[in-house]
């Protein structure tokens, strides 16, 4: 019988939907299933929508979809000239001359900008030089729309909210004048500060920003003793991002008001767990103990697993300090050496921190799975316990690969059992499609004077598969219990992977001798064809081709799933102390089981919480590669004119960036360094000479010298020196001398830590 034709996907049915769906942004999956499509004509659908997109009629947010909202006209102040283009005529209400328009304004340091709607509804918007107002980077700003030479474009009226806290520059004392000059050039030149004794006119210090309207302003509070220390950088970096090392007065009182134990009062309402033996698995230097393990066999071969989490909201109150000033951060941010917790070090490694033999109040998701990993009933509750042990990553995985480690031996069993529930939670995950990236997440080694002594690979083994694996499956299981109330919650959801990105990733998996066959791009599909690249000499290069392929997890009232971890509900409840969101969680899991749906937030406040839960987490993993490109920037000065082998990890127009191995580093070869003549193909994932036919391939083992370093820039410069295995002669570009340095681009994060981000 022949094989029924796919249906089309017609675009004005496309747009109807969307219509229907009165301004909401509503996932391609969810709008092909209000549609009842066939499944295989997704990718055609998601060709439909990109030119809807790019004719206007639809907006995307986010890998969700809407109607763009109507505009309204946007006049130009008075007294101020008209530049690049006339205002908006539009049809208006509401928004009438832009008065409601929010956004949050992103700055390039060339001068222009973007800014996105708070309210997710239409694209972004292009700021012209000039059109910034008083805005930076970061800053919440009110703007209007006019028609100019790129279409529709915004300007600042006026800065809403400070996204930046602080800032570092040098004190200047003028008579009665007072100022500092950042070292950011996204700033102004100079930032009035009041006259103070905490530095001398010159020396350089932290500036903590004043959080009204108008120019900026601010207040000295502290003094840096070595400006050129590789740590002032990193604060730089942290402040140009919207995080702060220093915590307000207002919440640090809080915090100095909140006891150091588990009073009797606290434990009104908790099941007492103290008598179960429940464990913390961390690395050596972790020094905040958010989660706690137990397993246990059931009769009938099954397992309960019972995974408790710091309850962070006891303490955390919404519309307090301490709450105000975790939602702004969103998240600890990790840096070589230093952290920036969300939280005061008081909560974070004191009262909320699951620290050995010690009382801590805790939420818990209590599981049940028979042998085969399918889960059973899952119980939510508060409660209060005392763990049995801090354990590490190495004594776990040494003690089940058969080492004695004397003071954990009465453990052993316990382990067994954590790793035996592992492997088949694992298994039930990997048959549904759960994808893994096997990519390595590499440590930057310090000494004490701050410079880098090494780049390692992070180490990897069984006892961080375990800590990952019952983490997943507790985040899980509490995603299900509100989805099957149907109660409100912030999910972790993951988008479907870009088509054409996916396309690139699933062809040159094909030229690598792979069968893939045409359509399946589901999540099981691609797991399935990750399984079998392990060993590959491509491995890595392809991993991380499909991981630039994929959506960027994000938070959401809204459940359309996650895509990577094949799961239907997600969210994140295991990691309150570092995680805004998993607070939320906490929060209205308390009031579900205390029946005070009063308390409930609108879906309006939740959406609004998830949108900046995102923008910090994205924030913070700006910042974070950031540093990473700037120490191995530091670390490879030193080796300029070394060579090593490498594999080209990435094509672009102007080269290639290859992975080092050696050094666990990226740096680029530039296009113009290769010879004359070399372009992008048009599956994007080699460079080539038409001429000579000579080409360049995502994959490809080079070797390379390392012509230059630059941490300001954050940039390392290669020059290739030939393709491993072929005769095949040095490009014919400019020689080393007179180069300009080329981009260093960080390579995304793999697994290895329990703080990464699914």
């Amino acid at each position: 019988m022949p094989e029924r034709p796919v249906p089309e996907v017609r675009p004005e049915a496309l747009v109807a939907e969307l219509r229907r769906a009165g301004g909401k942004a509503v996932s391609l999956p969810d709008l092909l299933s209000r549609l009842g499509t066939h499944p295989k004509a997704r990718r055609a659908a998601s060709r439909v929508m990109k030119r809807l997109v790019r004719e206007g009629a639809v907006a995307e947010m986010g890998g969700r979809f809407a109607i763009p909202v109507t505009r309204a006209a946007a006049p130009t102040p008075a007294g101020r000239r008209e530049r690049g283009g006339t205002p908006v005529r539009r049809a208006g209400g509401a928004e009438q001359a832009g008065k409601g328009l929010v956004g949050l304004y992103t700055r390039h340091r060339e001068g222009f900008g973007f800014l996105a709607r708070l309210d997710r509804q239409g694209p972004d918007l292009f700021v012209a030089p000039g059109d910034g107002g008083g805005g930076v980077d970061g800053d919440v700003v009110r703007f209007e729309v006019f028609s100019g030479r790129r279409g529709d474009q915004a300007r600042v009226v006026e800065v809403v909210k400070r996204g930046r806290r602080m800032l570092i520059g040098a004190y200047a004392a003028r008579g009665a004048k007072s100022f500092v000059v950042p070292v950011d050039d996204q700033l102004p030149p100079v930032v009035p500060v009041p006259e103070t004794r905490l530095v001398r006119d010159g020396e350089v210090a932290k500036v903590w920003l004043e959080s009204g309207e108008g120019p900026l302003a601010g207040r000295v509070v502290d003094r840096i003793t070595n400006p050129e220390a590789p740590s002032v950088e990193v604060l730089r970096s942290a402040y140009a991002h919207g995080f702060a090392d220093i915590f307000p007065p207002e919440v640090v009182a809080e915090a100095e008001q909140i006891p150091d134990r588990v009073r009797p009062e606290d434990r009104t309402g908790r099941r007492d767990l103290t008598g179960l033996p429940l464990v913390t698995i961390d690395g050596e230097d972790a020094r905040d103990f958010d989660d706690a393990v137990f397993v246990e066999k059931l009769p009938g071969r099954g397992y309960r697993l019972v995974v408790a989490i710091a309850d962070v909201s006891h303490y955390v109150r919404p519309g307090r300090p301490l709450d105000g000033e975790a939602l702004r951060r969103g998240t600890s941010v990790y840096f070589p050496g230093t952290v920036l917790p969300m939280l005061p070090e008081r909560l974070s490694n004191g009262i909320c921190s699951l620290n050995p033999e010690v009382e801590r109040l805790c939420m818990v998701s209590d599981m049940r799975f028979d042998a085969s990993g399918t889960p059973g009933p899952v119980e939510v509750y508060p409660a209060v316990m005392r763990s049995a042990a801090r354990c590490t990553y190495t004594e776990v995985a040494r003690m089940l690969d058969g080492d004695r480690v004397p003071h954990r031996e009465f453990l052993r069993e316990a382990f067994v059992r954590m790793g035996e529930l592992q492997e088949i939670l694992g298994g039930v995950r990997r048959r549904r499609g759960s994808i893994d990236f096997d990519l390595p997440e590499s440590r930057i080694v310090l000494g004490d004077d701050g410079k880098v002594l090494a780049i390692e690979q992070r180490p990897r083994n069984r006892a961080h598969r375990i800590v990952e694996e019952f983490m997943l499956a507790a985040n899980e299981s509490v995603a299900r219990w509100f989805g099957d109330r149907d109660l409100p919650t912030i999910y972790r959801v993951h988008g479907l992977p870009d088509e054409d990105k996916l396309g690139a990733f699933l062809d040159l998996a094909r030229a690598q001798g792979f069968e893939v066959p045409e359509g399946e791009t589901g999540p099981l599909a691609i797991a399935d064809l990750l399984e079998r690249l392990a060993g590959h000499a491509q491995q890595r290069a392809l991993n991380q081709l499909l991981l630039r392929a994929m959506m960027q997890a994000v938070y959401s009232p809204e459940n359309i799933g996650h895509f990577g971890l094949a799961a239907e509900h997600y969210l994140h409840f295991t990691s309150p102390i570092r995680r805004y969101p998993d607070l939320v969680v906490h929060r209205l899991l308390r009031d579900a089981l205390q029946a005070a749906p009063g308390r409930r937030p609108r879906a309006g406040e939740l959406e609004q919480i998830a949108m900046v839960a995102s923008d910090r987490e994205r924030a913070a993993m700006k910042a974070e590669r950031d540093i990473s490109a700037y120490y191995a920037a530091l670390f490879m000065a030193e080796r300029v004119g070394e060579r090593s082998p490498g594999t080209v990890s990435a094509v672009v127009e102007f080269g290639l960036f290859v992975s080092l191995g050696r050094w666990h580093v990226e740096g680029l070869v530039k296009a113009e360094d290769l010879g004359e003549g070399f372009v992008l193909d048009k599956e994007g994932h080699a460079l080539v000479e038409p001429r000579s036919g000579r080409s360049y391939r995502v994959g490809d083992d080079v070797e390379v010298e390392v012509q230059a370093a630059d941490p300001v820039r954050r940039r390392i410069d290669l020059t290739l020196v030939g393709v491993v295995g072929e005769k095949r002669p040095a490009p014919a570009g400019r020689g080393a001398r007179g180069r300009k340095a080329g981009r260093e681009r960080p390579a995304a994060k793999g697994k290895g830590s329990k703080r990464r981000r699914r």
